[in-house]
């Protein structure tokens, strides 16, 4: 039987990929809505005045003319700080690409 068309060989190996399936359909939109909400507050940055957005930089040179010059992870790590639902944008994006891959080897695994 097959579940998906992933994984051949019986019932009990497509109820547990079922219920893996079923958390990777949650965490999509939790990871869409978490990443969107983490880029418009980070973009925040660029509209501050220069005396503000400077003592923030970590890796961007202390002689830019712009906040807007800011390197990009620079604002990754201004977020982290500032935003903490930029870690579960994080950490579901991570489990969106772990479960990906995770199901791609088992269906080559059941090919061979």
């Amino acid at each position: 039987m097959v579940k998906f068309g992933l994984i051949r060989g019986g019932i009990k190996g497509g109820v547990w990929l079922n219920k893996w399936w079923g958390l990777w359909w949650i965490c999509i939109p939790i990871f869409i809505v978490s990443y969107i909400y983490s880029m418009i507050i980070s973009s925040k940055i660029v509209y501050l005045p220069q005396s503000e957005c400077k003592p923030k930089f970590i890796f961007t040179p202390q002689d830019v003319q712009y906040c807007s010059d800011i390197y990009a992870i620079d604002v990754f790590l201004i977020a982290l700080k500032t935003n903490p639902i930029i870690y579960i944008s994080i950490l579901t994006g991570l489990y969106i690409m772990g479960f990906l891959v995770f199901v791609l080897i088992n269906k080559i695994r059941r090919r061979k």
